[in-house]
């Protein structure tokens, strides 16, 4: 266990921090080495398992506003936010804390699942258990990396198509290899089946993976894998467990008075933690766990993008002056920031059933969870009558619900990978016009120089 010892004192070696040589057989105070079961739930428990770190991902999906004034900094926010693919980010990404914790994350559930057989207490069931939910975290953190630093997935290039490497190991001096983007996906796949038996139907918080989540997970990974009908399936196989929406309009009722104010600041009590809509809670990067999206903006006039009467948009947002006049998200919380809710499941469901000709189906899932997002007086279900709209339906409703979770940026991705709806996107910022086109560079994250120079060779850039 004495590796173990040394990943608690410094970040991962393959994430190019420092040296851990020095910290064998070091003890940290306040730390020890897992021994009983409740040890070995308490990394479940830690934040170093549920960091999902989206912020330069959210930068080139132009999740949130950048205001004029702080565009003309050559910084690495600015190169993904106005698509500068004239240079390399590699040279303004030292050190990515949004990969360097996924690995963290990663060691931590390697430790557990490989260890968790030698606990001094607990039952086989227990320890069983545990050991799936550790699974499941272990391969969402494998899919925030595979889809952030590696090509979609595509069954007709993935074998060849560079992803990530893969650790399975507690071993800090484990020999690593970057496996292609289908061997990710595959292992991801597997840890999936492997921990569905073991998950339990209830789980103590949504810290840990119930069956539900499980689910829930299957149907995201098939649905970008383009695995529709499958995707369809374990959606419902989720929704049969678990079909609660957080009901947002008694929310904003309950809160009127604050949320039709004009404050940049607004306390009213937080839930997202304990919705009913979640199958597991991961955060976002630091800065979301602390104050969740509280400070971010919009353009004035993005509120087009919401229907009226919307009621997320009534209580998170407020026009402010900060130079220039914007919307300023104001409310704090513990945001799911990485995890599963309901919603989505409900528009995996609804993209599939339009998928597959079954429009007005469709819609009414999408609708179900309009209905507790947008004030009566302005409500009326949405129709298609089309795929590509009711596309545009689901992807306007998915990033209301979802902007600054990654979960825009990876939907942008992947039907970047479908002929049928991939597009070159513009934007005009200030007097200048921008574009990005479905198979620029900037859409992959780049490894950082720490990580691809401490890998003696291993680990080769995706984003070229």
């Amino acid at each position: 266990m004495k590796r173990m010892i040394q990943f608690i004192l410094c970040v991962v070696v393959l994430t190019g921090a420092i040296s851990c040589k020095k910290y064998l057989d070091i003890v940290p105070k306040g730390q020890k080495i897992p021994q009983s079961f409740e040890d070995y739930k308490a990394l479940v428990e830690s934040a170093d398992g549920h960091m999902f770190e989206y912020e330069s991902q959210n930068q080139v999906a132009n999740d949130f506003y950048v205001v004029n004034s702080q565009q003309s900094a050559v910084t690495l926010a600015n190169l993904n936010y106005n698509w500068q693919e004239d240079k390399e980010r590699m040279q303004f990404l030292n050190v990515d804390r949004g990969y360097n914790a996924a690995y963290r994350g990663i060691f931590m559930y390697n430790v557990l699942i490989n260890n968790i057989a030698t606990a001094t207490t607990g039952s086989a069931a227990d320890k069983a258990r545990l050991a799936a939910q550790a699974k499941i975290g272990r391969s969402m953190l494998y899919f925030y990396l595979v889809t952030s630093y590696a090509k979609m997935y595509d069954a007709a290039t993935a074998a060849q198509d560079r992803g990530v490497l893969l650790n399975t190991e507690d071993n800090m001096s484990a020999t690593l290899k970057q496996l292609s983007v289908k061997e990710i996906y595959d292992f991801i796949l597997n840890d999936i089946h492997e921990a569905l038996p073991s998950l339990p139907e209830n789980a103590e918080d949504p810290l840990f993976a119930n069956k539900a989540a499980g689910f829930a997970f299957l149907s995201r990974v098939n649905l970008f894998m383009k695995n529709y009908d499958q995707a369809a399936a374990y959606a419902d196989s989720a929704l049969n467990r678990n079909n609660a929406l957080f009901d947002y309009v008694a929310y904003y009722n309950q809160n009127k008075v604050l949320a039709d104010g004009s404050s940049p600041s607004i306390n009213v009590p937080r839930f997202e933690f304990k919705s009913p809509e979640n199958y597991i809670f991961h955060y976002g990067g630091d800065a979301v766990k602390r104050q969740g999206f509280y400070i971010c903006m919009l353009r004035p006039s993005d509120s087009t993008q919401y229907d009226k009467g919307d009621a997320r948009f009534k209580v998170n947002y407020a026009l402010v002056n900060f130079g220039e006049k914007v919307l300023a998200y104001r409310r704090m919380d513990d945001v799911n920031g990485g995890g599963i809710r309901t919603p989505e499941m409900y528009y995996t469901k609804a993209e599939c059933l339009a998928r597959a000709g079954k429009l007005t189906e469709a819609m009414e899932a999408l609708n179900t969870v309009r209905r507790k997002r947008i004030i009566p007086e302005f409500y009326s279900d949405v129709k298609a009558k089309d795929l590509p709209e009711a596309m545009a339906l689901i992807r306007r409703e998915l990033k209301c619900e979802y902007r600054g979770t990654g979960l825009v940026y990876l939907t942008l991705r992947r039907l970047n990978n479908d002929p049928q709806f991939r597009a070159t996107i513009t934007k005009t910022e200030g007097s200048k016009t921008y574009s990005i086109a479905p198979d620029s560079r900037i859409w992959i994250m780049p490894f950082s120089a720490t990580a691809v120079n401490y890998s003696n060779g291993l680990l080769v850039q995706n984003s070229k």
